[in-house]
């Protein structure tokens, strides 16, 4: 779960994932693309792919 870092949102976060249920009782299943083996060498991809444009348009180095 994606909080931010507003102290308020992350323990409303942490409110919400304490009343969830775990193991059998889990309501909310795994994402799928997270299980398969290569999921790290993906999420490098994506990073790296979009350095050039957030250096350019975020932040304005170039």
């Amino acid at each position: 779960m994606m909080t931010g870092l507003n102290p308020q949102r992350v323990l409303q976060g942490l409110a919400i994932l304490e009343t969830q249920g775990r193991g059998d009782r889990r309501t909310v299943g795994p994402i799928a693309d997270y299980g398969a083996p290569n999921v790290s060498d993906k999420v490098i991809r994506i990073i790296l792919s979009y350095t050039d444009y957030v250096r350019r348009t975020v932040w304005k180095e170039y």
